[in-house]
């Protein structure tokens, strides 16, 4: 069994553009929103081996403030590399991107997440 988790950009604006800001960084790093990962099942090996894949896909949110989601951001290995002034230009931007979108308190809010698990089972 697999598991990944994914932010779907669609159930909020500020996702969307959070997400967009810290994209830009990628710079052709394997992501699993690509779906590259599905090209596994395809193949002759797994064909012989393993039953057709199955796949279940959770949505749900997690409590959030704007420290976490800022930390969370500057955690992917493409923003962590950057240079220190890069990385705090990343943080400020998303900081602003959180707060317009769920307002400027410090509280809690909900951070939508979904949840992929692939099964697969030997023949």
């Amino acid at each position: 069994m697999s598991y990944a988790h994914s932010v779907p950009r669609d159930k909020a604006r500020w996702v969307a553009e959070l997400r967009d800001r810290i994209e830009s960084h990628e710079a052709g790093t394997p992501q699993f929103r690509h779906n590259f990962w599905r090209a596994t099942f395809d193949t002759a090996s797994y064909k012989r081996y393993f039953e057709s894949p199955i796949e279940k896909v959770w949505s749900y949110t997690l409590p959030c403030t704007i420290e976490i989601a800022t930390d969370r951001a500057c955690s992917k290995s493409y923003i962590a590399v950057l240079s220190d002034e890069e990385k705090g230009r990343v943080a400020t931007d998303v900081r602003a991107i959180v707060e317009r979108g769920v307002g400027t308190n410090e509280g809690l809010f909900e951070y939508p997440y979904k949840t992929y698990a692939v099964i697969a089972h030997r023949k």
